[in-house]
């Protein structure tokens, strides 16, 4: 028996029936199933009586102990056993290992090769993906309907699709398949206690080490190499992650935490630390995209081209002061398969087209729009020009071929970069996988794909978008430091519920990648729209779903159909964005299978520039009934790697549209709000929200900012320099810009938990140009005004 840190899990190991099971809370949470490998299309299994398949035995000729030190996760006990296909000490086949953590509450479970094996594969068509050609660890699932093994009984939280709103649920059996869709990572968890709960994903290997509940493996959850890897070489590995919570580790922290270990084993940094974050032009700035569900993707204006159109679009914006700070260009500007102009195709020329951009790209960003430039970039087509002079692997079926050679992505990269471009989409990457069976053959191939775009990005000095990525994509970007956000959506406008990000975002965010919504438009109808009746019924929560997750806010209306008052909530004139320090995610109560609240609740945090203030933002949607939201639910968004956040124990709280009803929230008598139902109309799917804000109330003064109650997100760093609260008094630089009339809601009480006197002062920036700095100054005899400073 082998005890990880805390004895948070337990290790329990037969030697003598080969079976394992993990522990934790005194029960037993996972029961293995047999050791299993195949390769010289033969399968092998520690226990072939109880497969539902023939195999051949496989046979422990050793097991032996060691420990060690590990440089990012400390010291741990090693238990190794050594498999061979004979009854017969003379060479092993394979290895598997446990290693069990003295500090964290970890335990690896490793497979180590030590000779080549060919003849792995079971088929080469998609759904091959859902086979294991491996399985250590494998636990038991139950297949029936009826429950056997407590995993059966655990909440899940995991990719359940490509693109699922969901991702929650109870037990494996009827949702979980693995392959691309399903897993990795996997969070396991108490449905009555959730900070009891356990995390597993792959450590290496990603584009091979999947988690799948495989048809000839009992439907068992393993994890190892998918089904349709051909070979692999002496000495691969693969490395399988378990990680256990401790007391007080809720859903958000404990993804929080396996992010952060496993940054610090890829020894990358998290996007949240580059000193310039808040100055990225995605992150900070409002765009324009032309993507799908845009209104200008593959449509122009009538009887004008596509250069001809922007010129038009780009006039519209400076004449109606819409601060567009970047636009985005999709696939309909380069050459496709067998010259196709529409949207399917690989592409075969990436050059523009003359007669979509008859002066470049490069005379359209320097000529034109005067602004950085994103575009899109998905893979290449069978018949692609590069390929007499770069390697090239062709696919044989879905048109797919990939280039292995890192200087044809260093000419891409360097080629958009002079073209004005700071970030490429790279979109369409399920594809790799999808449709081009050779990809997954070995396990090199999809994995250089990734890391060749980094490695040619990263010299032409241009981010990456991930767009339309699988499961081991998303982890793949552990070995690219240049993908610094993800399209985590599915497209715009093709799915009306396609802004609920709220828990995938959590994943994406924990491995230091920006999650993004997609485009959204300002107005609910776009004339002669090519999206037929479509109409958007939810503009405002798109707005600020896209505002709250650190992505891309990128509107995409028809000339002269933007809403102004839309785009005025969300940035200031210079198109700057008011935004929070770290994306929306869905919060802890959320998975409860009862107790919490019946839709969607997320949470967020701003601060002032100086971060000695931080307010929360708490949104609710599609509510089924009214919901009963307490203090330790804002307590428990702590996070122990941002020390200088701290929760208050004293909060005024209201609802962003009435901030009169305000509350006061604190920790002193367990205060509670009831926030009301706001269920979806399942006819026209428009959902109510509330938007929830806390601002602590400070112990030393009266006075209360509540903020600029125009904007839909009302203090954040973008607007206040500082804030500071002294005896009787308030201070607050605000940040704005020439021409803005800035108007500020302060209130006033004299004790707490008292009435508070609300009322506005308004800063007009008109006396220094560009972006200056003015000083609200609130004190008890004298009231409030608003200076230059």
């Amino acid at each position: 028996m082998f005890h990880s840190y805390k004895n948070s899990v337990t290790l329990y190991w037969n030697s003598n029936n080969l079976e394992y099971q993990i522990i934790r809370d005194n029960e037993v949470w996972f029961e293995s199933g047999p050791f299993f490998i195949h390769f010289n299309q033969t399968f092998y299994s520690s226990a072939p009586e109880q497969e539902i398949l023939p195999m051949l035995p496989l046979y422990l000729i050793e097991q032996y102990e060691t420990n060690g030190t590990d440089v990012v996760f400390g010291l741990f006990d090693r238990l190794s056993l050594r498999w061979s296909i004979a009854n017969t000490s003379n060479g092993f086949v394979w290895e598997t290992s446990f290693k069990i953590f003295q500090e964290q509450s970890i335990i690896l479970f490793e497979q180590y090769f030590p000779i080549d094996l060919s003849g792995m594969s079971q088929g080469n068509d998609r759904n091959t993906f859902k086979y294991s050609s491996t399985a250590f660890p494998r636990f038991k699932v139950s297949f029936n309907q009826t429950d056997q093994y407590a995993i059966d009984q655990l909440g899940h939280f995991t990719f359940l699709d490509a693109w699922d709103l969901n991702m929650r649920g109870v037990g494996l059996k009827n949702v979980f398949t693995g392959g691309l869709y399903s897993g990795n990572p996997l969070v396991l968890y108490n449905l009555t206690k959730i900070d009891s709960n356990i995390i597993l994903s792959s450590l290496t290997n990603f584009m091979t080490n999947f988690q799948t509940r495989s048809p000839s493996l009992n439907y068992h959850l393993s994890c190892g190499l998918h089904g349709r890897v051909h070979q692999i070489v002496k000495s691969f590995s693969l490395k399988t992650i378990l990680l256990a919570s401790e007391p007080k580790q809720g859903i958000n922290q404990i993804v929080n935490l396996w992010g952060k270990l496993m940054l610090q084993y890829y020894g990358k940094q998290h996007i949240k630390e580059q000193k310039d974050l808040h100055r990225d032009f995605y992150v900070s700035k409002l765009g324009y995209y032309t993507d799908t569900g845009a209104y200008y993707w593959y449509h122009t204006e009538s009887n004008l081209t596509y250069e001809q159109t922007f010129i038009k679009l780009k006039q519209y914006h400076v004449n109606e002061r819409i601060p567009i700070q970047y636009y985005e260009l999709d696939s309909y500007w380069y050459y496709k398969q067998n010259n196709y102009t529409g949207e399917h195709g690989g592409i075969m020329l990436y050059e523009p087209r003359p007669d979509v951009f008859p002066n470049g790209i490069d005379g359209l960003q320097k000529d034109v729009l005067h602004t950085p430039l994103i575009v899109h970039h998905k893979y290449y087509s069978t018949d692609n020009l590069y390929q007499n002079t770069y390697r090239f692997v062709n696919g044989s079926v879905g048109g797919v071929s990939l280039p292995l050679d890192q200087t044809f992505f260093n000419k891409i990269f360097s080629q958009v970069k002079q073209w004005g471009v700071e970030i490429l989409i790279q979109d369409w990457l399920s594809s790799v996988y999808e449709d081009m069976p050779e990809s997954s053959w070995d396990v090199q191939t999809a994995r250089e794909y990734h890391i060749h775009l980094a490695e040619g990005a990263k010299q032409a000095g241009v981010k990456i978008i991930y767009c339309m990525p699988l499961n081991p994509d998303i982890m793949e970007t552990l070995e690219n430091t240049q993908v610094h956000y993800m399209r985590v959506s599915d497209d715009y406008s093709e799915n009306i519920n396609q802004w609920n990000i709220g828990r995938v975002s959590m994943i994406t965010w924990a491995i230091g990648v920006i999650p993004f919504k997609d485009t959204f438009w300002t107005t609910s109808m776009q004339p002669e729209s090519r999206y037929g009746n479509f109409t958007e019924p939810n503009i405002h929560l798109n707005a600020l779903i896209a505002l709250m997750s650190l992505g891309g806010v990128a509107i995409s209306d028809k000339i002269g159909n933007t809403n102004i008052t839309v785009v005025n909530r969300l940035c200031r004139l210079d198109g700057v964005l008011f935004r929070p320090e770290r994306p929306a995610t869905a919060m802890d109560s959320t998975f409860l299978a009862s107790g919490g609240p019946k839709g969607e609740m997320w949470h967020t945090y701003s601060s002032d520039g100086q971060q000695s203030t931080f307010v929360e933002y708490v949104m609710i949607t599609n509510l089924t009934e009214p919901y009963l939201f307490s203090w330790n639910e804002l307590s428990n968004t702590e996070e122990d790697d941002n020390p200088i956040r701290i929760v208050s124990d004293m909060y005024v709280a209201f609802e962003f549209e009435n901030p009169k009803d305000y509350y006061w929230f604190s920790s002193i008598n367990s205060s509670t709000i009831v926030m009301p139902s706001c269920a979806q109309d399942l006819a026209t799917h428009h959902s109510p929200f509330h938007l929830y804000i806390f601002v602590p109330f400070s112990k030393i003064s009266n006075w209360i900012l509540f903020g600029e109650l125009s904007k839909q997100l009302p203090i954040t760093k973008q607007r206040f320099g500082s804030i500071q609260n002294t005896a009787d008094s308030l201070h607050v630089n605000v940040i704005g810009v020439y021409g803005e009339q800035v108007p500020i809601t302060v209130g006033y009480c004299e004790h707490v938990f008292g009435k508070i006197d609300i009322f506005t002062v308004e800063c007009s920036f008109i006396s220094v140009q560009d972006i200056s700095t003015m000083m609200i100054t609130c004190e008890t005899q004298t009231g409030c005004q608003c200076n230059i400073i």
